[in-house]
């Protein structure tokens, strides 16, 4: 979500406020107007959730910066709540000189032998754990968020308090469901969605069918001894043909719907072509 900006200058104290309503009604209202859009409620459910809320891009949970400037907020918050945000702003100076640290800090060890990826800020070694992010990625996150204006960090830190409210208003509903996304989402369709992100990251190389399986092992939280031996890397080498044309027909169907909601058109036209052959194949 792109910050609005809004149509006055206002008080910082007054901006949060208008900001926070304008984005909790407004990221509601998505949430709510695409589950009721959907034919498949649950799977919808668990979907916005996990994009709005759990996982929301606009928020940067991975940079140094950013959790300064919410762990003094919230510090704030609950020492002296009238005055929080111009006590955190008072502070960006401070977060700033602390940031750039850091930043100099993982150029050099980025620079050096990856044994010393170890002395990493801890925040860094979570993203590349977990997202898959390059350090240089997560640097240019932080230059970015160096250069805010103090009335950008007022917008983040008004989406980010938007975003934790509806994450925890929601949330009850989907504890109703085991692994929302993956539970919803059949072996086939989980290896059609790696199958395609792998292709559209390849281009026109070959991709590397271990290394997407093990990463789709890795994202599914399934241990495997030898990649080569496991169902996913089997279905990985041939996902187009492992099931019956009319399943995979289907399956095709579904994974292009998943890549509709994103916006990825080089992957719906991969797609898209696959569903053309296949059809023909059926005729």
């Amino acid at each position: 979500m792109r910050y609005r900006i809004m149509e006055a200058n206002h008080p910082p104290k007054e901006l949060f406020l208008k900001a926070y309503s304008r984005f909790y009604h407004s990221l509601k209202k998505r949430y709510l107007d695409g589950i009721e859009r959907a034919n498949n409620k649950a799977y919808a459910r668990a979907f916005y959730f996990q994009t709005l809320f759990a996982e929301n891009k606009s928020i940067p949970k991975y940079s140094v910066f950013f959790h300064f400037l919410t762990s003094i907020f919230n510090h704030y918050r609950k020492v002296d709540q009238s005055h929080s945000l111009e006590l955190t702003l008072g502070r960006l100076s401070e977060m700033e000189e602390r940031t750039s640290t850091i930043i100099e800090q993982t150029m050099i060890i980025r620079t050096t032998l990856s044994e010393r990826f170890y002395q990493l800020n801890g925040l860094y070694i979570q993203a590349l754990k977990e997202s898959h992010t390059s350090i240089l990625e997560l640097i240019v996150t932080e230059q970015r968020l160096l250069k805010y204006s103090e009335k950008k960090i007022v917008l983040l830190l008004a989406l980010n308090k938007a975003v934790h409210e509806l994450h925890e208003e929601f949330s009850p509903l989907e504890e109703e469901i085991e692994q929302p996304i993956e539970s919803i989402l059949t072996r086939s369709q989980q290896v059609l969605i790696f199958h395609y992100l792998c292709q559209s990251h390849v281009g026109k190389q070959k991709k590397n069918v271990s290394k997407c399986a093990a990463a789709l092992h890795d994202f599914l939280g399934i241990p495997y001894t030898k990649i080569t031996n496991s169902d996913l890397y089997k279905k990985m080498l041939r996902p187009l043909t492992f099931s019956s044309p009319k399943t995979t027909l289907q399956n095709l169907e579904i994974v292009r719907s998943f890549f509709e909601d994103w916006g990825l058109e080089s992957i719906i036209k991969l797609i898209d072509l696959d569903i053309e052959q296949l059809r023909e194949k059926m005729k």
